[in-house]
């Protein structure tokens, strides 16, 4: 499936073109903000198909577009090319799930209305026959009538409202991950983002958590040495280890991006 569009080419081309005006290449950008080299080729081209979920586009998209100081909005191709879809397996599903309650609700409102039919009937044939009756019997046979219809729509609906009922899932939770803490030392990493960043955290290959954070947001987690942090926008964030400041600008590149290794010590 195709994940191209006249849109998503053209904010490709401008990530390409202000990429090139800072003099990077595609290999050194992938060497300091660690995007693979295929992903910076996508969202220069336009072309999403190669992310394996709109989640990754959209992440790495978010990412690339800070590093560059580009603010650009992301342009949900997935949307455009997945909602005529969506909406047609919406339609089918609904229909085949709620076609065989439709066959059963359908003739049992049928049924109901024909009983209030003959009801509103009886009851004129009723009082045509017993107007020279005295008062105190048309009272109570009225009574029996009112009774009667009563008890007939309640019993009809007890049937009826369990089978009409739709069926409702509860929406999934989200899920947030945790970090992965090995044996040793657990140690607080507090994290401020006085202007909006992004930040990887790793523990030898493995890469713990990456997240965009807007402006008054703050990361707190508990974790342990050795690790490695990677920030964008290292001026926007004030952060503190076992209560020790840690100074991101001090070794920022001229791109802003800072990268520190925390071992035992």
């Amino acid at each position: 499936m195709s994940l191209k569009s006249a849109q998503t080419a053209k904010i490709g081309r401008k990530f390409k073109s202000t990429r090139e005006l800072l003099g990077l290449s595609e290999i050194q950008v992938s060497q300091k903000i660690y995007i693979n080299i295929d992903y910076i080729k996508a969202i220069e081209s336009g072309d999403y198909s190669i992310f394996p979920a709109r989640m990754f586009a959209l992440r790495y998209f978010e990412k690339y577009s800070i590093f560059l100081g580009i603010n650009q909005v992301f342009f949900d191709i997935y949307d455009v090319e997945t909602a005529p879809e969506n909406s047609k397996e919406i339609k089918k599903d609904w229909i085949k799930y709620f076609y065989p309650q439709i066959t059963i609700a359908v003739p049992l409102l049928l049924l109901i209305i024909f009983f209030i039919l003959i009801n509103n009937s009886n009851s004129l044939d009723l009082s045509s026959e017993i107007i020279n009756l005295p008062s105190e019997v048309i009272e109570k046979t009225q009574a029996v009538t009112s009774i009667n219809k009563h008890n007939l729509t309640d019993s009809t609906s007890s049937h009826i409202n369990p089978m009409i009922q739709p069926a409702i899932d509860n929406p999934e939770e989200s899920k947030v991950s945790s970090f992965e803490v090995s044996q040793g030392v657990i140690n607080n990493l507090s994290l401020r983002f006085i202007e909006e960043s992004w930040v990887e955290i790793y523990q030898g290959n493995q890469q713990l958590t990456y997240k965009l954070f807007k402006t008054n947001e703050s990361l707190n987690i508990s974790i342990t040495p050795p690790f490695k942090i990677i920030v964008g926008n290292a001026r926007g964030i004030a952060g503190f280890y076992n209560q020790n400041e840690i100074n991101f600008t001090q070794v920022a590149n001229e791109l802003n991006v800072s990268s520190i290794e925390i071992d035992n010590e």
